[in-house]
């Protein structure tokens, strides 16, 4: 009982302080008003006055005496007005002296202070899967596929930089062996995917990249494994290059465009070291690739692309020649009036492997058809069919060539978050076929989000 009235005590200070405020407060508000309303009526005093003047001397009437009355009106009410400001000054003196305004110089240096931090986004993929392998059981799984680290920033008029830092974990589709799924590159720890610096402002209009970076090969070998339109990689893709595509360490050369009308044509040539496990068994040794591009606008709605790449390169220690080329095409159509509500694209690419490792030469090829159609703004459906012939094993022996076929469902939550259904069909040639049900969570914090590179 005590500690009750103790406490009822403490709080009347604290009330009464309350109560007062809220009482200057309503006087303010008082006196504001009132000023703004005898404001508004001094200028209709004002005007009235003016008008009759005019009407007076229009009529040639002398008019002293209204005017002098009008004049003691208007006198009157800026007395008044006068002893509100006054009071209104009164009651600001109360409160205490104005707060010092802002240092600009000050928050110009702590926004310049921010600027040279660099932007940090952050990716999470995590894909939940049921299993159905031909004659075993099925059984269903999750793994954390990825959690990307981005750091990216403008060092200066001239160059920009990029850095992502990334833990991936292996995805098993039914079906598919090691060799098929290609070589990983990783382990469950956090590895460098990228890390370079990209001068932009070179003369002539080209660019240079040095550093460690996906390469210009094909049509997604540029994107990140969350922004792809399917939870993986095509299967020819998987095979020729990896699961994590063409990554390496070196620099790119960017060579003006070259327009003419609705035509534009990019061209890449990079120099780097050969250490891709499904290419160059991890060699270390010089690989050069070359892609040309020629994009055609055909309209405002739609254009065509068309792209040819080639790679080679040598590990002696494996006595391993190599060497991938890849045709590409896309198009797209997107209405410019519901761009947000409509997009149609269509991709296809289809890969040429050799490789000559201890005199044994052998081949393999295989390519991908694809359709995405997005019919509302959350959603998007899709369709991809891959073919693979892979390399021979021996002279004599070949494996079987591998269809898989990969229907998809997206819904874009909100620009932050996506969830994906898709199924993956594996069928063998003269075998059994194998089923894979995904599911796909991937979200993003920070001011790149889900973008491709």
């Amino acid at each position: 009982m005590i500690l009750i009235v103790w406490m009822l005590l403490a709080a009347r200070p604290v009330l009464a302080q309350q109560l007062e405020e809220e009482a200057r407060r309503a006087r303010q508000d008082t006196i504001v008003s009132r000023i703004s309303t005898l404001e508004s009526r001094i200028d209709s005093l004002m005007t009235e006055l003016s008008s009759l003047k005019e009407a007076v001397v229009a009529a040639g009437i002398s008019t002293e005496p209204t005017g002098a009355a009008a004049g003691a009106d208007a006198a009157q009410e800026l007395d008044e007005l006068e002893e509100l400001r006054a009071a209104a000054r009164r009651e600001v003196e109360a409160e205490g002296p104005a707060p010092e305004e802002p240092d600009e110089s000050q928050g110009s240096r702590t926004r310049g202070l921010r600027l040279l931090n660099p932007e940090i986004s952050v990716t999470g993929d995590v894909v939940g899967s049921i299993l159905a392998p031909s004659g075993g059981e099925a059984r269903a799984t999750a793994v954390p596929r990825e959690f990307e680290f981005g750091f990216q920033a403008t060092l200066d008029p001239f160059a920009r930089t990029a850095i992502f830092l990334s833990r991936e974990e292996e995805l098993r589709i039914a079906g598919l062996s090691e060799e098929e799924e290609g070589e990983e590159e990783g382990g469950n720890w956090v590895d460098l995917e990228e890390g370079y610096v990209d001068w932009i402002a070179m003369p002539a209009g080209m660019s240079v990249k040095l550093g460690k970076f996906r390469q210009e090969l094909g049509l997604y070998n540029r994107w990140h494994n969350h922004a792809l339109l399917e939870v993986d990689r095509p299967l020819p893709v998987q095979s020729f290059v990896g699961d994590d595509g063409l990554i390496q360490t070196g620099f790119s050369l960017a060579l003006p465009l070259l327009q003419a009308g609705p035509l534009t044509q990019s061209t890449w040539l990079d120099l780097a070291a050969g250490t891709n496990e499904a290419l160059f068994d991890g060699g270390s040794q010089p690989s050069f690739l070359g892609r040309t591009q020629s994009f055609f606008d055909l309209g405002p709605a739609s254009y065509l692309q068309v792209g040819v790449d080639g790679v080679v390169g040598r590990n002696s220690d494996a006595d391993l020649n190599s060497s991938l080329i890849s045709i590409d095409v896309a198009y797209r159509w997107t209405p410019p009036a519901r761009s947000l509500y409509q997009d149609l694209q269509l991709k296809a690419e289809w890969y040429f492997a050799r490789r000559n490792e201890e005199g044994f030469v052998t081949h393999g090829n295989g390519g991908y058809g694809q359709a995405h159609y997005k019919f509302a703004r959350q959603w998007q459906v899709g369709f991809r069919a891959d073919y693979l012939s892979p390399y021979e094993l021996s002279p004599d022996v070949r494996s079987p060539d591998v269809w898989q076929f990969v229907p998809s469902v997206s819904w874009w939550q909100s620009e932050w978050v996506r969830l994906r259904l898709q199924g993956n069909i594996v069928r063998r040639v003269g075998e059994a076929t194998d089923f894979t049900l995904l599911f796909q969570t991937v979200w993003a914090v920070g001011p790149h989000k889900h973008e491709t590179y």
